[in-house]
């Protein structure tokens, strides 16, 4: 983990169920995402109360939970509890063996597709090739990649240092390496 200017740099991949969780509870109701984050891997069903469908409130307690698993997932999300509150709350609590089981199987699926493959390009190599061959030294950073189970290559830079991405993306291992590198070099990391 070093640059040729040797400059110390860090991506930290890793995932969240707490996000996770959020994603599958938002698609299974059929909430909108003003983030156009992709669907789930695979949806759980849930046991929803009719009510629940189509309920005003459920759409802005989705996008309070979304911000606050967010934010949690910036720090250790053990500590944070897993309903949102609220008509959302009870859909939470009513499916929480589900969503969790749902989780730990899309958790090992990301594990999956992250596991760099013989012969798959490795960061420090690329960081490397991308000095060489621009003559542009990166600087020291640290980016934190977390992996969401959703569709499609997803690749959301949320601020300067945190970006999602999808387990698709992970699995083209130089696209997604290609993408931190664009993403670091452009916003002058």
């Amino acid at each position: 983990m070093g640059s040729m200017s040797g400059a110390p740099w860090e991506v930290v991949l890793g995932y969240t169920s707490y996000l996770a969780a959020t994603l599958a509870v938002r698609d299974a109701l059929g909430i909108r995402d003003p983030l156009g984050i992709p669907a789930v891997i695979a949806p759980p069903s849930l046991a929803v109360e009719s009510t629940v469908h189509g309920a005003k409130e459920v759409d802005a307690e989705w996008l309070r939970w979304w911000d606050r698993a967010l934010a949690a997932s910036e720090q250790d999300e053990s500590a944070v509890p897993l309903s949102p509150g609220g008509l959302l709350g009870r859909v939470v609590k009513d499916n929480r063996d589900i969503v969790r089981l749902w989780s730990a199987e899309r958790k090992r699926e990301v594990a999956n597709a992250s596991r760099p493959r013989r012969g798959a390009p490795r960061m420090r190599d690329a960081v490397r090739e991308y000095e060489r061959t621009t003559g542009t030294r990166l600087g020291g950073f640290r980016i934190k990649v977390t992996a969401l189970p959703v569709t499609g290559t997803l690749f959301l830079p949320i601020s300067r240092y945190r970006i999602l991405v999808s387990a698709e993306l992970l699995r083209h291992r130089e696209a997604y390496i290609r993408r931190v590198i664009a993403h670091v070099a452009t916003e002058g990391i």
